[in-house]
């Protein structure tokens, strides 16, 4: 007889691949994405509520200045932020992925703001 005449006993506990193990992020990135987001709202939204999407159509100087200084501050948070998630998670993409939206938002203020001032009658 042969030494492998039995099958080997599998038992319920034994799995035949290793368990997948998800990586979690912790509450530092969490905390830096939510900071993200808030500048996005900052950036984008209050500006949108304040001069509308119409670029020709006319606003108030004073109401001008303040959407772009949402705008700003806004995409300064975003920036802090994204310092805060490099920092924290020592990536050089994820801090990419979080300033260049900044920047874009900013650029599409200082844009708004030139269209209301130049073409807003």
């Amino acid at each position: 007889m042969s030494a492998h005449a039995t099958p080997p006993v599998q038992h319920e506990e034994q799995r035949a691949i290793a368990p997948i193990k998800w990586s979690k992020p912790n509450g530092g990135t969490v905390a830096a994405l939510a900071i993200w987001v808030v500048g996005l709202v900052l950036s984008g939204v209050v500006p949108l509520l304040l001069l509308g999407s119409d670029p020709y159509q006319a606003a108030p100087g004073s109401r001008i200045a303040v959407g772009l200084t949402f705008t700003l501050v806004g995409a300064l948070v975003m920036v802090f932020s994204a310092y805060l998630l490099y920092r924290k998670s020592g990536s050089i993409g994820a801090a990419i992925l979080a300033f260049v939206p900044s920047f874009v938002m900013a650029t599409l203020g200082i844009l708004m703001t030139t269209m209301k001032v130049l073409y807003g009658t």
